[in-house]
């Protein structure tokens, strides 16, 4: 069980890890299916893909339980970021695209983009994604394409430790 933490309080600490899918799938998709087919409605056979084994897996951390995931596939798309529910509104949504976003700089891609559904647009222009185009369906759920130009990762950035804090959260 996760506790939430009452903004008087001092805030968990939050990690986030780049993982390998084959390891921590199951952790991965245990936070997938509970957000996406379990609270979305969105079709199982939906939730896994062919972008799954050859994506970059990120893995959110409180207290020793996973608690958010996000992936970044080889064409520079951040897709299945999700958070259990008791921690949403907290930051860790932003630690793990912080994180993804710190992969694909690493990885030279130039720009990034998402599919993000329509409530979430403003949690990524905070970031610095932009819109395009207009609102499509996907599995039933408003999306919209965003695209964010990344500048190049700093030598230093791209050579830490594949285990770091989070930035609110006191992110090394």
């Amino acid at each position: 069980m996760i506790r939430i933490f009452p903004p008087s309080q001092t805030r968990p600490l939050i990690t986030t890890e780049a993982v390998d899918y084959t390891t921590h799938k199951r952790l991965i998709h245990s936070i997938r299916t509970a957000v996406f087919v379990q609270e979305q409605n969105i079709p199982a056979e939906f939730e896994i893909d062919h972008d799954d084994p050859i994506s970059q897996h990120v893995l959110a951390f409180c207290q020793g339980e996973a608690i958010g995931t996000g992936r970044l596939t080889p064409a520079g798309k951040i897709g299945r970021v999700a958070v259990s529910r008791p921690l949403r509104r907290q930051g860790v949504g932003l630690c793990v695209m912080h994180r993804l976003i710190t992969l694909a700089k690493r990885d030279q891609h130039s720009e990034v983009v998402l599919s993000a559904q329509y409530h979430a647009i403003p949690f990524y222009e905070k970031l610095g994604f932009q819109p395009e185009g207009s609102v499509f369906l996907e599995a039933g759920i408003n999306h919209v394409k965003m695209r964010k130009t990344l500048r190049r990762a700093p030598h230093a950035e791209a050579s830490r430790s594949e285990h770091r804090r989070c930035f609110g959260w006191q992110e090394a």
